[in-house]
């Protein structure tokens, strides 16, 4: 099952600035790749040369960095040392656009870090530093002083327990106690066996290995996994439990019905993080508005994305779009479009346009143009042709190519036309559409804008949109 292609562009426009708080574990993700060519005489283990490092936020930070990517707002709680770890963590935070990070660092802890060996992107090995006790009494309060104003603030709460010492039961029960309080609702990815402790969530995501862990099923056919979620559900006054179940997709049990969807089928290249990823996503979509069920189909969508990349992956807008569909037409002729514009402006609207590459869609993206569209009746974009962003790009760009990213732009509500040009600029585009409105993002100068001359000396208007700061398919494919 699939979100069809039109209800995932509303899906991701309605997710743009929800406020989303996540608590729990941090880790720092660090790769080290290399190759592989002989064996140690040492030992029989191999050598690993010409490395290259990569760190990534992990854990809590996966979950609020996947949130931050998707287009949410999110506010990330959680402990960390006083180390050179926990400096490197905050540098690859500070990247995300619209993540505020609040740490609490208690001296002579160890940042949680994962390093990973990797030789032709497999991995040969991985070394843990961490330290699993739990935070004390008084950490607990100066972290729960922290998450108080934010839990108010926020739309969904999340406790990523990786079972590193951060979400203690006192914890748990004071955030899941202060989320009841201010109508919120709060999710939990586990990893106790002891679901008592999240009793009072409106959602707990256990995949089969923890569910099993945590009830001791022998068998794992549908009919064992609704009565024994079901049970846990009631026993521990759990809304919905949602079992996540590999090849087999994932379901849900609960107050909220129960619910199957199978997996999408994808090549499986790194399962890493792809739980944090699904998490993220149900978080998102139900702050958006969305019932679980419609959100379960988001997220079973995102993890069939992210599991085709290398490492703790996110994914963004132009990639669920394009895995909405296979067949992907819009009318995207020049003719047919400036037809419909000469209606337009003969029924007395107001034409805008804008133009871009637009080569994996992302939440800036969706910004500017929600933003371009409220300053007219009609919008128009122009989409630079594969030719042209190689151009512009480079020889490795487009991503996607015009077809797809032409798809995914007529999905949305805010667009009334796309228009595919060769030229490195759209200047023939506007003499022929005429708009009233030339919109683009901030980072422009508004008298330099290609086009302005034609507009202004027709009485038209040309304006700029601040950018959404830290949103950018250079970025996102860096990261």
């Amino acid at each position: 099952m699939r979100l069809q292609s039109d209800a995932a562009a509303t899906l991701l426009q309605n997710i743009i600035h929800k406020p989303l708080l996540v608590i729990g574990d941090l880790m720092l993700d660090r790769f080290i790749d290399g190759v592989v060519e002989r064996i140690s005489p040492e030992a029989p283990v191999p050598i690993l040369s010409n490395t290259t490092i990569q760190t990534m936020p992990g854990g809590a930070a996966n979950v609020a960095r996947n949130i931050c990517q998707i287009g949410a707002k999110c506010h990330l709680i959680g402990i960390t040392g006083k180390d050179e770890a926990a400096e490197e963590l905050e540098d690859d935070l500070k990247q995300l656009a619209g993540l505020s990070f609040h740490p609490l660092q208690i001296a002579n802890r160890t940042t949680t870090t994962k390093t990973r060996f990797r030789a032709g992107a497999q991995q040969i090995m991985r070394l843990d530093d961490e330290v699993k006790s739990p935070i004390s009494s008084e950490d607990a309060d100066n972290l729960i002083a922290i998450a108080t104003p934010l839990i108010a603030a926020s739309e969904i709460i999340i406790l990523s327990d990786y079972a590193k010492g951060c979400l203690t039961d006192e914890v748990i029960s004071r955030v899941i106690s202060l989320a009841k309080d201010a109508g919120k609702r709060v999710i939990i990815d586990p990893k106790s066996n002891d679901f008592a402790r999240y009793s009072g969530a409106y959602l707990v995501t256990p995949n089969l290995s923890e569910l099993k862990a945590a009830t001791s099923i022998a068998h794992d056919d549908d009919e064992t996994l609704k009565a024994t979620a079901g049970a846990l559900a009631k026993t521990h006054n759990i809304a919905n439990i949602l079992t996540t179940l590999s090849a087999r997709g994932m379901r849900l049990d609960g107050a909220d019905g129960t619910f199957h969807i199978a997996s999408l089928t994808k090549d499986v290249f790194d399962v890493s993080g792809a739980g944090d990823t699904v998490v993220a996503s149900l978080a998102c979509a139900l702050a958006a508005g969305e019932t679980l069920q419609t959100a379960m189909v988001f997220a079973n969508q995102a993890a069939s994305i992210v599991v085709s990349k290398p490492g703790t992956a996110a994914f963004c807008a132009g990639e669920m779009l394009a895995s909405c569909s296979s067949s992907y037409e819009a009318e995207s002729d020049l003719d047919a479009v400036t037809a419909k514009a000469k209606r337009w402006a003969t029924d007395g609207l107001t034409i805008g346009f804008t133009n871009g590459c637009f080569d994996l869609l992302h939440a800036g993206h969706i910004h500017i143009l929600q933003e371009a569209a409220k300053h007219c009746d009609k919008l128009i974009i122009g989409l630079n042709s594969d030719e042209s962003v190689k151009g512009l790009k480079g020889p490795k760009r487009p991503i996607q190519n015009q077809d797809i990213r032409a798809f995914n732009l007529s999905q949305f509500s805010f667009c009334d036309g796309v228009v595919i040009f060769d030229d490195e600029t759209p200047l023939k585009l506007i003499e022929a559409l005429s708009p009233d409105v030339l919109i683009k993002g901030g980072d422009y100068n508004v008298t330099e804008i290609v086009g302005y001359d034609v507009v202004t000396k027709k009485g038209g208007t040309v304006l700029t949109i601040p950018l959404l700061e830290g949103h950018s398919t250079t970025a996102f494919l860096a990261r």
